[in-house]
């Protein structure tokens, strides 16, 4: 196995591009070679197979749709943390608009073979439990069912917005984002 690290960010950065613009069936090792415009023959040096290919890709896309360490420390300081930590989650999974459709698409993969789908699975499992934790840690959420309905809902906005951009009301993030981090009211007794 080659161990350029540049070559390899290169080759999941064309997977990526792959996934997003043209979808699973495009993404061949020759078709790797030619976006990433390396020689023919590189990704095989890379990946053993394609199933390793897609679990790499997974994690490259993860890792590219992580928070950034600084915005996220200047939103954890904002008087409405939450929303702020929600907005910049919200506009990173736009402005990272190929990794977010190449999950989608992964999961569509994943959901027809399954001999993928226990890999991908579990890398999403532990991302979702990372999120969860820092969740938790950070008192943005009260318990997994308050976590999993904000998760589902900006997961399901997102879904809408970068497959059928204009279906929804444009300020609907902002808005979806204003309900999920509002203040529960009181409850009674």
């Amino acid at each position: 196995m080659r161990q350029n690290p540049a070559r390899r960010t290169a080759l999941l950065d064309a997977a990526i591009t792959l996934l997003a613009q043209r979808g699973s069936a495009a993404l061949s090792f020759r078709n790797l070679d030619e976006v990433a415009a390396l020689p023919v023959g590189t990704a095989a040096n890379y990946f053993r197979t394609r199933a390793d290919l897609l679990l790499q890709v997974t994690r490259h896309a993860l890792v590219r749709l992580r928070p950034d360490t600084q915005t996220l420390a200047t939103a954890l300081e904002h008087p409405t943390r939450h929303a702020a930590i929600l907005q910049h989650l919200l506009e990173r999974m736009q402005r990272e608009r190929d990794s977010t459709l190449a999950l989608l698409e992964l999961r569509l993969l994943a959901r027809r073979h399954p001999d993928i789908q226990d890999a991908f699975r579990a890398t999403m499992r532990e991302n979702l439990a990372l999120s969860r934790q820092f969740s938790e840690t950070q008192g943005l959420t009260r318990g997994d069912d308050e976590f999993l309905m904000g998760y589902l809902l900006l997961s399901g906005f997102v879904f809408e917005e970068l497959t059928l951009p204009g279906l929804l009301p444009p300020d609907l993030g902002m808005r979806l984002i204003q309900t999920l981090t509002a203040p529960a009211p009181d409850q009674p007794g």
